[in-house]
């Protein structure tokens, strides 16, 4: 009799998170989208940067102070769920201030988003539902899978990510069935709704010989070199941004002027937003040496001075970007290294490599896994051991 409660418990839970996720993530991506059409149209909204990031900053300090942590936060609680309710307003502050931050031009991305909509509105359910603080843990997990697969409509790779994210271990219990089963349901609720994801072709597989690995070696290091960059240079800005502007405010102002201004000058407007032409790009024609560069300092900065969305859009441009420069000097298919670059860099900032490679799964196939797998965990173990879901 409790086993059937308990399922019963957890179909209901598993398709409200669904319904929440799904939804939420298809209504931000149809905004996101037009927004950035709009922007794009209207290219002088990059002067408002500054605007939109004192806005961003005073809602905040103003009535999303218990929210300001983001990721981190939802980090902390599914390691202490003994803590307070997530504040039923980070999800829509979360949705406002990232479509205010990519319909002025600033260089974040979008999973962020789609994981705090989905567990702001999912923890409600822990007081309705009864939930101890273990299952309160496992419902918070199941929205971040659900929101990362509904938002990239990769819902394995969105169950593995929920599991490795918050301390870079997995551990296989009967918490991956609602976890997997939320971030599935999730993915179809998006599609039901019309959404359609970005397909990213890897049209060329090197075979398996010793060179091929000894170059695969080389990419490796260099995506977990970047990944650490980014990791250090958002560590580094952060402290800098707190040091030189304390007031958040005027950090969101001065660091909206200083984008606009080079984002202007050195007409970067292709490295502002997702980005997603350019990824597109990067697995036909090779990428400019300095664009993975230039995408990650703009990351880095506007993250640093408060602008809302998330890393992993960014990290997708700045690997897949990177892996196409590479292969002018590595003897690799250029759609192969894109690929690799792409969800490499990501799962070694974030230290999820397991998530990664089945990320690599769902978009590229599974001929693609294998080097994932490799390639993933020797870029993760270079990039280091703290993650950028991590205080």
């Amino acid at each position: 009799m409790i086993k059937i409660s308990s399922f019963l418990k957890w179909s209901i839970l598993s398709l409200l998170i669904a319904f929440f996720a799904g939804t939420t993530s298809a209504l931000f991506l149809v905004s996101l989208d037009y927004l950035s059409d709009l922007r794009n149209k209207y290219i002088w909204l990059i002067s408002f940067l500054p605007i939109a990031g004192f806005f961003t900053a005073l809602l905040y300090q103003s009535i999303g102070k218990k929210s300001t942590k983001g990721n981190k936060l939802i980090v902390e609680l599914i390691l202490q769920p003994t803590k307070p309710l997530l504040d039923w307003l980070m999800a829509p502050l979360i949705l406002l201030t990232t479509l205010i931050a990519h319909l002025f031009g600033a260089s974040v991305g979008r999973e962020g988003t789609a994981i705090q909509l989905s567990a702001g509105l999912s923890d409600q359910l822990t007081k309705a539902f009864n939930l101890t603080p273990s299952e309160r843990a496992v419902l918070l997990r199941a929205s971040v899978a659900a929101g990362f697969g509904a938002v990239f409509g990769t819902p394995i790779a969105g169950a593995i990510f929920a599991l490795e994210f918050t301390d870079n271990q997995i551990s296989f219990t009967k918490a991956i069935t609602p976890i997997l089963i939320s971030a599935i349901l999730a993915n179809q609720v998006t599609l039901w709704w019309g959404i359609s994801h970005s397909v990213y072709s890897v049209t060329q597989i090197p075979s398996f010989t010793i060179t091929n690995m000894l170059f695969l070696l080389i990419a490796a290091f260099a995506f977990g070199i970047t990944a650490w960059i980014f990791k250090r240079g958002l560590t580094l800005l952060n402290e800098m941004a707190s040091k030189y502007f304390p007031n958040e405010l005027w950090r969101a102002v001065f660091g909206g002027i200083l984008i606009a201004v080079i984002v202007y000058a050195a007409q970067l407007f292709k490295f502002i937003g997702l980005g997603i032409p350019s990824i597109l790009n990067a697995y036909s024609l090779a990428a400019f040496p300095t664009d993975f560069i230039l995408k990650l300092f703009l990351t880095i900065l506007s993250i640093s001075v408060g602008f809302k969305g998330g890393e992993v859009t960014p990290l997708f441009f700045i690997g897949a970007t990177l892996g196409s420069m590479l292969s002018v000097y590595i003897p690799l298919p250029i759609s192969f290294l894109a690929g690799l670059g792409m969800i490499t860099v990501f799962g070694a900032a974030a230290r999820t490599p397991l998530a990664a490679a089945f990320l690599a799964f769902e978009l590229f196939g599974k001929e693609y896994i294998f080097y994932a797998f490799i390639i993933c965990f020797i870029a993760s173990f270079i990039a280091g051991k703290k993650s950028i879901y991590q205080s």
